[in-house]
C-alpha cells in the first residue's frame, strides 16, 4: 500500500471533489440541452456553459497553493477540465448533428483549445508551478 501525507490526500480528495462538481454542472448542461433546448444550444445552455467556466475559475483558486507546488497536479486539473467540459460539448454536437460538428469547425475549436491546453499546462510543469503565477 502506498502511504500518502496529508498533504497529498488533500489534493487527491481537492481534484476529485472538484472533477465531481464539473460532472455535475455537465450534466446540468446535458439536461437543459435536450429539456429547454431541443437538442439545440441557447442561452440557457451557454449560462450552463458559464457555470462550468466559473467552476473552473473557483476550483483553480481554491486549490492555487497545492497546484503552485505540484505542477503534475495543476496538468491533471487541466486535463480534467477538457475531457469534461469538450468532451461532453463534443458528444451533444455530433449527436445532434451540428453543422459545426459535421463540417469539421467542431474539430478545429477542439483541436486549438487541446493544443492551447497542453502548452499551458506543460510551461506550468517546466517553470515548477502555475503558469499563471507572475499575478
Amino acid at each position: 500500500m502506498i502511504s500518502r501525507s496529508g498533504e497529498e490526500r488533500s489534493l487527491v480528495a481537492g481534484l476529485t471533489l472538484y472533477a465531481l462538481v464539473l460532472a455535475a454542472v455537465m450534466v446540468v448542461f446535458h439536461v437543459v440541452v435536450v429539456t429547454v433546448g431541443d437538442g439545440t444550444v441557447d442561452q440557457w445552455s451557454m449560462l450552463a456553459l458559464a457555470g462550468a467556466a466559473l467552476t473552473i475559475v473557483i476550483g483553480a483558486r481554491v486549490m492555487r497553493k497545492n497546484l503552485i507546488r505540484r505542477p503534475f497536479a495543476y496538468f491533471v486539473f487541466h486535463v480534467l477540465s477538457f475531457v469534461l467540459v469538450v468532451g461532453s460539448v463534443s458528444v451533444h454536437a455530433f449527436l445532434a448533428g451540428w453543422t459545426g460538428s459535421i463540417s469539421g469547425g467542431l474539430v478545429w475549436m477542439v483541436g486549438l483549445w487541446s493544443i492551447g491546453l497542453f502548452v499551458h499546462a506543460f510551461a506550468s510543469i517546466a517553470r515548477g508551478g502555475f503558469a499563471d503565477a507572475d499575478a
